[in-house]
Protein backbone atom coordinates (compact mmCIF):
# COMPACT_ATOMS: atom_id res chain seq x y z
CA UNK A 1 0.00 0.00 0.00
CA UNK A 2 1.27 3.42 -0.37
CA UNK A 3 0.47 6.42 1.55
CA UNK A 4 0.54 10.47 0.69
CA UNK A 5 0.98 12.23 3.87
CA UNK A 6 0.80 15.71 4.06
CA UNK A 7 1.68 17.11 7.38
CA UNK A 8 2.25 19.97 9.93
CA UNK A 9 4.79 19.92 12.03
CA UNK A 10 4.49 23.07 14.09
CA UNK A 11 8.10 23.81 13.82
CA UNK A 12 7.46 27.52 15.86
CA UNK A 13 4.71 26.08 17.78
CA UNK A 14 4.96 23.20 20.23
CA UNK A 15 1.68 21.65 20.97
CA UNK A 16 0.63 18.26 21.58
CA UNK A 17 -0.91 18.08 18.64
CA UNK A 18 2.27 19.16 16.79
CA UNK A 19 4.12 16.04 18.78
CA UNK A 20 1.47 13.54 17.72
CA UNK A 21 1.80 14.32 14.27
CA UNK A 22 5.59 13.77 14.66
CA UNK A 23 5.32 10.99 16.98
CA UNK A 24 3.27 8.81 13.91
CA UNK A 25 5.15 10.05 11.14
CA UNK A 26 8.66 8.50 13.35
CA UNK A 27 6.50 5.13 12.90
CA UNK A 28 4.40 4.63 9.91
CA UNK A 29 7.07 4.70 7.19
CA UNK A 30 8.24 0.87 9.18
CA UNK A 31 4.92 -0.15 8.69
CA UNK A 32 3.89 1.30 5.13
CA UNK A 33 5.20 2.92 2.09
CA UNK A 34 4.61 6.37 2.91
CA UNK A 35 5.56 9.54 1.20
CA UNK A 36 5.46 12.37 3.83
CA UNK A 37 5.28 16.13 2.51
CA UNK A 38 5.14 19.03 4.31
CA UNK A 39 1.93 21.52 5.28
CA UNK A 40 1.81 25.02 3.60
CA UNK A 41 1.92 26.81 6.42
CA UNK A 42 5.23 24.93 6.96
CA UNK A 43 6.26 25.84 3.80
CA UNK A 44 5.10 29.37 4.63
CA UNK A 45 7.68 29.58 7.80
CA UNK A 46 10.72 30.25 5.92
CA UNK A 47 12.79 30.92 8.77
CA UNK A 48 12.27 27.43 9.86
CA UNK A 49 13.28 26.03 6.83
CA UNK A 50 16.77 24.72 7.66
CA UNK A 51 14.75 23.14 10.33
CA UNK A 52 11.93 21.46 8.27
CA UNK A 53 14.76 20.23 5.96
CA UNK A 54 16.76 18.64 9.06
CA UNK A 55 13.03 17.38 10.28
CA UNK A 56 12.40 16.11 6.81
CA UNK A 57 15.74 14.28 6.02
CA UNK A 58 15.42 12.45 9.78
CA UNK A 59 11.97 11.09 8.53
CA UNK A 60 13.67 9.70 5.47
CA UNK A 61 10.47 9.51 3.61
CA UNK A 62 10.06 12.63 1.69
CA UNK A 63 10.27 12.38 -2.23
CA UNK A 64 13.76 13.75 -3.13
CA UNK A 65 12.36 16.82 -5.27
CA UNK A 66 10.38 17.78 -2.90
CA UNK A 67 13.63 18.21 -0.48
CA UNK A 68 14.94 20.42 -3.47
CA UNK A 69 12.39 22.42 -3.64
CA UNK A 70 13.17 23.28 -0.03
CA UNK A 71 16.65 23.60 -0.33
CA UNK A 72 15.93 25.83 -3.52
CA UNK A 73 14.27 28.37 -1.28
CA UNK A 74 11.35 27.62 -2.73
CA UNK A 75 7.99 30.22 -1.54
CA UNK A 76 4.58 28.70 -1.69
CA UNK A 77 3.76 29.10 -5.39
CA UNK A 78 6.75 27.92 -6.58
CA UNK A 79 6.28 25.03 -4.22
CA UNK A 80 3.03 24.33 -5.17
CA UNK A 81 3.61 24.15 -8.75
CA UNK A 82 6.56 22.17 -8.52
CA UNK A 83 4.60 19.05 -6.86
CA UNK A 84 4.34 16.17 -8.65
CA UNK A 85 1.73 13.89 -9.78
CA UNK A 86 1.97 10.09 -8.42
CA UNK A 87 -0.38 7.11 -7.57
CA UNK A 88 -1.31 6.32 -4.12
CA UNK A 89 -3.93 4.23 -2.62
CA UNK A 90 -4.28 6.89 -0.16
CA UNK A 91 -3.96 10.73 1.45
CA UNK A 92 -4.51 11.60 4.85
CA UNK A 93 -3.66 15.30 5.47
CA UNK A 94 -2.28 15.70 9.09
CA UNK A 95 -3.65 19.51 9.43
CA UNK A 96 -6.68 21.48 10.35
CA UNK A 97 -6.18 23.87 7.10
CA UNK A 98 -8.41 23.31 4.09
CA UNK A 99 -5.62 24.39 1.56
CA UNK A 100 -3.05 21.16 2.44
CA UNK A 101 -6.42 19.21 1.26
CA UNK A 102 -6.02 21.26 -1.54
CA UNK A 103 -2.53 20.36 -1.92
CA UNK A 104 -2.83 16.35 -1.57
CA UNK A 105 -5.30 16.94 -4.46
CA UNK A 106 -2.58 18.41 -6.28
CA UNK A 107 -0.27 15.06 -6.25
CA UNK A 108 -3.20 12.38 -6.10
CA UNK A 109 -6.72 11.37 -7.22
CA UNK A 110 -6.90 8.64 -4.50
CA UNK A 111 -9.39 8.95 -1.49
CA UNK A 112 -8.56 12.44 0.84
CA UNK A 113 -8.99 12.14 4.29
CA UNK A 114 -8.31 14.18 6.99
CA UNK A 115 -6.54 13.21 10.95
CA UNK A 116 -8.84 15.68 13.39
CA UNK A 117 -6.89 16.64 16.40
CA UNK A 118 -9.26 20.02 16.85
CA UNK A 119 -12.39 21.02 14.69
CA UNK A 120 -12.09 22.90 11.93
CA UNK A 121 -15.19 25.18 12.03
CA UNK A 122 -18.19 24.95 14.24
CA UNK A 123 -21.39 23.54 13.50
CA UNK A 124 -23.32 25.24 16.23
CA UNK A 125 -22.34 28.64 16.81
CA UNK A 126 -23.50 28.43 20.43
CA UNK A 127 -20.26 25.77 21.27
CA UNK A 128 -18.12 28.41 19.95
CA UNK A 129 -19.03 31.03 22.02
CA UNK A 130 -19.41 28.75 25.21
CA UNK A 131 -15.32 28.33 24.09
CA UNK A 132 -14.43 31.62 22.76
CA UNK A 133 -16.31 34.17 25.21
CA UNK A 134 -13.71 33.70 28.23
CA UNK A 135 -11.44 36.36 30.15
CA UNK A 136 -11.80 40.17 30.06
CA UNK A 137 -15.06 41.42 28.43
CA UNK A 138 -13.95 43.77 25.29
CA UNK A 139 -11.23 41.11 24.43
CA UNK A 140 -14.00 38.22 24.73
CA UNK A 141 -16.07 39.96 22.35
CA UNK A 142 -13.37 40.52 19.99
CA UNK A 143 -11.98 36.88 19.87
CA UNK A 144 -15.45 35.42 19.37
CA UNK A 145 -16.58 37.50 16.51
CA UNK A 146 -13.05 36.95 15.00
CA UNK A 147 -13.59 32.93 15.61
CA UNK A 148 -17.34 33.38 14.42
CA UNK A 149 -16.10 34.83 10.52
CA UNK A 150 -12.97 32.13 10.67
CA UNK A 151 -15.28 29.35 11.56
CA UNK A 152 -18.20 30.41 9.11
CA UNK A 153 -15.46 30.69 6.30
CA UNK A 154 -14.00 27.85 6.79
CA UNK A 155 -17.40 26.07 6.92
CA UNK A 156 -17.59 26.92 3.19
CA UNK A 157 -14.08 26.08 2.14
CA UNK A 158 -14.55 22.66 3.82
CA UNK A 159 -17.87 21.66 2.76
CA UNK A 160 -17.03 22.84 -0.77
CA UNK A 161 -13.89 20.21 -0.82
CA UNK A 162 -16.43 17.29 0.08
CA UNK A 163 -18.91 18.79 -2.49
CA UNK A 164 -16.54 18.06 -4.66
CA UNK A 165 -14.74 15.11 -3.90
CA UNK A 166 -11.70 16.20 -2.88
CA UNK A 167 -12.50 15.09 0.78
CA UNK A 168 -13.45 11.72 1.50
CA UNK A 169 -13.01 10.62 5.49
CA UNK A 170 -11.95 11.35 8.68
CA UNK A 171 -10.34 9.96 11.34
CA UNK A 172 -10.08 11.28 14.74
CA UNK A 173 -8.32 11.30 17.84
CA UNK A 174 -12.11 11.81 19.79
CA UNK A 175 -15.69 12.14 18.57
CA UNK A 176 -15.43 15.42 19.66
CA UNK A 177 -13.86 17.58 16.71
CA UNK A 178 -16.62 15.71 14.07
CA UNK A 179 -19.36 16.61 16.70
CA UNK A 180 -18.54 20.22 16.88
CA UNK A 181 -18.26 20.58 12.89
CA UNK A 182 -20.58 18.44 11.67
CA UNK A 183 -18.27 16.29 9.92
CA UNK A 184 -19.55 13.42 11.71
CA UNK A 185 -22.76 13.71 9.31
CA UNK A 186 -20.84 14.56 6.36
CA UNK A 187 -18.06 12.35 6.00
CA UNK A 188 -17.26 8.48 6.72
CA UNK A 189 -15.15 8.47 10.07
CA UNK A 190 -12.86 6.27 12.36
CA UNK A 191 -11.54 7.37 15.77
CA UNK A 192 -8.68 5.98 16.08
CA UNK A 193 -8.25 3.98 19.50
CA UNK A 194 -5.91 4.44 21.32
CA UNK A 195 -6.20 7.98 19.86
CA UNK A 196 -2.55 9.32 21.77
CA UNK A 197 -0.14 8.32 24.18
CA UNK A 198 2.76 8.99 26.86
CA UNK A 199 6.47 9.00 26.57
CA UNK A 200 7.20 5.87 28.52
CA UNK A 201 10.37 7.59 30.27
CA UNK A 202 7.75 9.82 32.36
CA UNK A 203 7.17 7.13 34.66
CA UNK A 204 10.30 7.08 35.99
CA UNK A 205 9.59 10.35 38.06
CA UNK A 206 6.72 8.94 39.91
CA UNK A 207 7.53 9.35 43.67
CA UNK A 208 6.82 10.95 46.59
CA UNK A 209 4.20 14.14 46.92
CA UNK A 210 4.83 17.62 47.44
CA UNK A 211 2.66 20.04 49.43
CA UNK A 212 1.09 21.78 45.82
CA UNK A 213 -1.05 21.68 43.09
CA UNK A 214 -0.57 22.30 39.47
CA UNK A 215 -1.88 23.75 36.51
CA UNK A 216 -0.38 23.62 33.07
CA UNK A 217 -1.55 24.03 29.41
CA UNK A 218 -1.42 26.70 26.95
CA UNK A 219 -2.10 29.76 28.91
CA UNK A 220 -5.10 30.93 27.38
CA UNK A 221 -9.26 31.60 28.46
CA UNK A 222 -10.65 28.82 26.23
CA UNK A 223 -8.82 26.62 29.08
CA UNK A 224 -9.53 28.27 32.49
CA UNK A 225 -7.28 30.57 32.87
CA UNK A 226 -9.22 33.02 33.87
CA UNK A 227 -11.26 30.63 36.45
CA UNK A 228 -8.11 29.59 37.85
CA UNK A 229 -8.03 32.46 40.42
CA UNK A 230 -12.09 32.14 40.83
CA UNK A 231 -11.60 28.58 41.73
CA UNK A 232 -8.53 29.15 43.93
CA UNK A 233 -10.63 31.82 46.19
CA UNK A 234 -13.34 29.55 46.70
CA UNK A 235 -11.47 26.26 48.11
CA UNK A 236 -11.74 26.20 51.79
CA UNK A 237 -7.67 24.78 52.00
CA UNK A 238 -5.09 26.64 51.67
CA UNK A 239 -3.10 25.33 48.77
CA UNK A 240 0.04 26.33 46.76
CA UNK A 241 -0.72 26.91 43.01
CA UNK A 242 1.58 27.05 40.41
CA UNK A 243 0.56 27.90 37.24
CA UNK A 244 2.73 26.90 34.00
CA UNK A 245 2.79 27.24 30.25
CA UNK A 246 2.83 30.02 27.40
CA UNK A 247 0.45 32.93 27.30
CA UNK A 248 -0.90 32.60 23.99
CA UNK A 249 -1.65 36.29 24.35
CA UNK A 250 1.07 38.41 26.13
CA UNK A 251 -1.98 40.88 27.41
CA UNK A 252 -3.41 38.03 28.90
CA UNK A 253 -0.66 37.39 31.18
CA UNK A 254 -0.93 40.99 32.67
CA UNK A 255 -4.98 40.54 33.61
CA UNK A 256 -4.14 37.17 34.82
CA UNK A 257 -1.87 38.30 37.05
CA UNK A 258 -3.51 41.41 38.36
CA UNK A 259 -7.05 39.23 39.42
CA UNK A 260 -4.31 36.62 41.16
CA UNK A 261 -3.31 39.82 43.00
CA UNK A 262 -6.81 41.43 43.35
CA UNK A 263 -7.77 38.03 44.98
CA UNK A 264 -4.65 37.52 47.26
CA UNK A 265 -4.63 33.82 46.24
CA UNK A 266 -1.84 31.41 46.74
CA UNK A 267 -1.17 31.43 42.79
CA UNK A 268 2.17 31.20 41.15
CA UNK A 269 3.19 31.61 37.91
CA UNK A 270 6.76 29.78 37.02
CA UNK A 271 6.69 29.89 33.57
CA UNK A 272 7.28 27.76 30.96
CA UNK A 273 8.46 24.49 31.77
CA UNK A 274 9.25 21.59 29.57
CA UNK A 275 9.63 18.07 29.11
CA UNK A 276 11.72 16.63 32.22
CA UNK A 277 11.41 19.92 34.16
CA UNK A 278 7.84 19.96 33.07
CA UNK A 279 7.54 15.86 34.43
CA UNK A 280 9.64 16.12 38.00
CA UNK A 281 6.57 19.59 38.49
CA UNK A 282 4.19 17.55 37.58
CA UNK A 283 5.01 14.20 39.18
CA UNK A 284 5.78 15.81 43.02
CA UNK A 285 2.33 17.41 43.07
CA UNK A 286 -0.68 16.65 45.02
CA UNK A 287 -2.69 17.26 41.90
CA UNK A 288 -3.34 19.02 38.16
CA UNK A 289 -6.62 21.52 38.19
CA UNK A 290 -7.49 21.70 34.73
CA UNK A 291 -10.52 24.02 33.78
CA UNK A 292 -10.76 23.30 30.42
CA UNK A 293 -13.57 24.18 27.98
CA UNK A 294 -11.49 23.56 24.79
CA UNK A 295 -10.22 19.81 24.06
CA UNK A 296 -10.59 16.67 21.75
CA UNK A 297 -7.95 14.51 23.81
CA UNK A 298 -6.27 16.31 26.46
CA UNK A 299 -2.69 15.27 26.75
CA UNK A 300 -2.50 17.85 29.93
CA UNK A 301 -5.05 14.90 32.00
CA UNK A 302 -3.09 12.11 30.68
CA UNK A 303 0.18 13.15 31.15
CA UNK A 304 -0.82 14.22 34.80
CA UNK A 305 -2.10 10.49 35.17
CA UNK A 306 0.82 9.25 33.66
CA UNK A 307 3.03 11.05 36.36
CA UNK A 308 0.93 9.60 39.07
CA UNK A 309 -0.75 12.94 39.77
CA UNK A 310 -5.14 12.80 40.05
CA UNK A 311 -6.78 15.49 37.84
CA UNK A 312 -9.83 17.83 38.86
CA UNK A 313 -11.39 19.29 35.69
CA UNK A 314 -15.11 19.96 34.15
CA UNK A 315 -17.07 17.31 32.48
CA UNK A 316 -16.26 18.84 28.76
CA UNK A 317 -17.83 16.29 26.05
CA UNK A 318 -13.59 15.20 25.08
CA UNK A 319 -12.47 14.49 29.22
CA UNK A 320 -16.02 12.12 29.49
CA UNK A 321 -15.28 10.57 26.74
CA UNK A 322 -12.22 9.31 27.07
CA UNK A 323 -11.62 9.82 30.56
CA UNK A 324 -14.62 9.39 32.40
CA UNK A 325 -14.44 6.10 33.88
CA UNK A 326 -10.95 6.59 34.73
CA UNK A 327 -9.59 6.37 38.08
CA UNK A 328 -7.57 9.43 39.23
CA UNK A 329 -9.81 11.67 37.05
CA UNK A 330 -12.53 14.05 39.00
CA UNK A 331 -15.17 15.84 36.74
CA UNK A 332 -17.74 18.30 37.80
CA UNK A 333 -20.19 19.97 35.86
CA UNK A 334 -18.29 22.27 33.10
CA UNK A 335 -18.23 26.20 34.47
CA UNK A 336 -19.08 25.55 38.30
CA UNK A 337 -15.94 27.22 39.82
CA UNK A 338 -17.78 26.44 42.93
CA UNK A 339 -18.29 22.94 42.82
CA UNK A 340 -15.01 22.49 41.40
CA UNK A 341 -13.51 23.95 44.22
CA UNK A 342 -15.87 22.00 46.42
CA UNK A 343 -14.46 18.95 45.06
CA UNK A 344 -10.77 20.10 45.50
CA UNK A 345 -11.41 21.00 49.10
CA UNK A 346 -12.39 17.61 49.96
CA UNK A 347 -8.98 16.29 47.82
CA UNK A 348 -7.26 12.92 49.67
CA UNK A 349 -4.33 11.57 48.43
CA UNK A 350 -4.90 8.82 45.93
CA UNK A 351 -3.05 5.86 44.06
CA UNK A 352 -3.19 6.66 40.19
CA UNK A 353 -3.04 3.79 38.22
CA UNK A 354 -0.60 4.14 34.91
CA UNK A 355 -2.43 4.50 32.08
CA UNK A 356 -1.75 1.78 30.50
CA UNK A 357 -3.83 2.02 27.33
CA UNK A 358 -2.27 5.29 26.49
CA UNK A 359 1.37 3.84 27.17
CA UNK A 360 2.64 3.13 23.55
CA UNK A 361 2.95 5.52 20.33
CA UNK A 362 3.67 2.36 18.46
CA UNK A 363 0.17 0.99 19.32
CA UNK A 364 -1.43 4.63 18.29
CA UNK A 365 0.50 4.15 14.84
CA UNK A 366 -0.60 0.75 14.59
CA UNK A 367 -4.48 1.51 15.31
CA UNK A 368 -4.28 5.10 12.69
CA UNK A 369 -2.92 2.76 10.26
CA UNK A 370 -5.68 0.26 10.32
CA UNK A 371 -8.28 3.56 10.00
CA UNK A 372 -6.47 4.62 7.14
CA UNK A 373 -6.34 1.27 5.53
CA UNK A 374 -10.37 0.93 6.01
CA UNK A 375 -10.92 3.93 3.43
CA UNK A 376 -8.05 3.43 0.64
CA UNK A 377 -8.51 2.42 -3.05
CA UNK A 378 -10.31 -0.92 -3.16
Amino acid sequence: MDILAVVDFGLNEKTGGYKRNFEIMKRLPKRVNIDIVPSIRNVRLYSFRKDLISLLKGLNSTPDYVIELLEKGSNVEEFLNGLKKKKYDVAVVYSNSSENVELARRITSAPIGVQLQLEPFYRDLTTLFKIKFRGVTGKAVRKFKEAMEESKKEELKWKGLIERGNLNFAISVSKVPLINSGLDRLLSYRVTKPGNAFDENMLKFRGDKEDYAVYFTRLMPEKGLFEIPLIWKKLRRDIRLYVMGQFVDESDKDDFLSLVKRLNVNVEYIGLKEEEELYSIVAKALFTVYPSHYDSFSLVVLESLALGTPVYAYDTLALREIFGNVKGVHLVREGDVKGLADLISSFKGEEVPIPEDYSSWDRVAEAELEDIKAFAKK
